[in-house]
């Protein structure tokens, strides 16, 4: 009788123990399949803008040869984009926040911000060619800061003051946040030519650099 109660002991061990990892298994694939979409799904965001990069040079191209009276058009269209890139970049953010930066994302990551580049000199070239007001704001940062609690804190708190900024003025700035810490060619040229070593830094209207943390009423003392 003993042997028999022991015997129903060990069977109950053994089944309690093979149910206790198949659902471990089962919640360790899921996991696995739903790490996977919110990586796809970064993927596939980023990939919409290969199209407005392609977009965006045109436009580029079009500025450089266009008459006079087409600068309200044009004008008017690069706010348009450059609130589409700045509105689909705070979607991304939040998949970023949920997700490693994966080779296949990284690479991503690198059109988006070479795209947001382009957008800064197209608004630059508008400038010039059309006598344009508009107002950029270049948010350079550091993509690689995890790990660095103050670095981080650092980085949220300027992003934030820009934000509220942007929300305030509208269509009076185009605010451009870059990683600088990419590797991009084309970004440590723009870093040497504004004498930019250290991130976070904000480039206001191709004349001031601010580095680090200021306060909303300090950085809107710079704009117009």
């Amino acid at each position: 009788m003993v042997y028999k109660i022991a015997q129903s002991r060990d069977r109950i061990f053994v089944e309690t123990l093979l149910l206790t990892l198949l659902i471990l298994v089962i919640g360790f694939l899921i996991g696995i399949q739903v790490e996977q979409y919110r990586t796809n799904k970064v993927i596939s965001d980023y990939k919409i803008f290969e199209v407005n990069a392609l977009d965006l040079k045109l436009q580029n191209y079009y500025y450089q040869i266009m008459e006079d009276s087409s600068c309200d058009i044009a004008i008017e269209q690069n706010f348009i984009f450059a609130d589409k890139i700045y509105n689909q970049g705070l979607v991304l953010e939040k998949y970023e926040e949920a997700n490693e930066l994966s080779k296949d994302i990284l690479l991503e990551k690198k059109r988006y911000v070479l795209l947001k580049t382009e957008l800064w000199l197209n608004s630059i070239l508008l400038k010039k060619r059309c006598g344009n007001k508009v107002q950029t704001v270049v948010y350079i940062y550091s993509q690689n800061e995890k790990g660095e609690l103050t670095k981080k804190a650092e980085q949220d708190a300027v992003s934030d003051v820009l934000r509220k900024i942007k929300e305030e003025k509208g269509n009076e700035i185009i605010l451009i946040p870059i990683a600088g810490d990419l590797g991009l060619d084309t970004i440590e040229m723009q870093l040497q030519v504004y004498g930019i070593d250290y991130f976070p830094s904000i480039i206001i209207n191709e004349e001031n650099v601010l580095e680090g943390f200021h306060s909303k009423e300090n950085i809107s003392g710079y704009l117009n």
